[in-house]
């Protein structure tokens, strides 16, 4: 029951944090275009207020699912696949979150890249997802 609630906890923590970290993306790389203040102050407080806590809870209850079984998951193959695409989706939203901030301090030149970072972030986020639902198919 408590596995179950852990993994349940932890997949409502990455559908915020996904969702916020891409808007942050896409409102800081729009922000940027039309060289909107608003918008960028919007996008940095997004990310402050939703994206960081979410990735927090994320990361905490991934992490105690682990720790409660971490022979199992250090010995499976998808496992490390899906370990490989979260430490990308994590560097990532780190990226997207600096040029958040740059950007609400004026930089509006920082966030033109950001519909490229989002892009890779769902593409990542994305292989995360499919080494799990398709961890059958992974096993040797």
């Amino acid at each position: 029951m408590l596995e179950n609630t852990l993994v349940a906890i932890h997949v409502m923590a990455n559908l915020v944090w996904i969702g916020t970290i891409a808007s942050v993306g896409w409102l800081t790389s729009a922000a940027s275009k039309a060289n909107n203040a608003d918008a960028a102050k919007l996008a940095h407080n997004l990310y402050l207020r939703a994206a960081v806590p979410a990735f927090l809870a994320s990361f905490a209850f991934g992490v105690s699912r682990l720790l409660l079984a971490p022979k199992y998951y250090m010995t499976s193959h998808w496992f490390h696949g899906k370990l490989t695409a979260v430490l990308v989706v994590i560097a990532l939203h780190h990226v997207i979150g600096s040029k958040a901030k740059k950007v609400a301090a004026g930089s509006m030149q920082a966030g033109r890249s950001g519909g490229i970072l989002v892009g890779a972030l769902l593409a990542a986020a994305f292989l995360s997802v499919a080494c799990v639902v398709l961890k059958q198919l992974l096993v040797p």
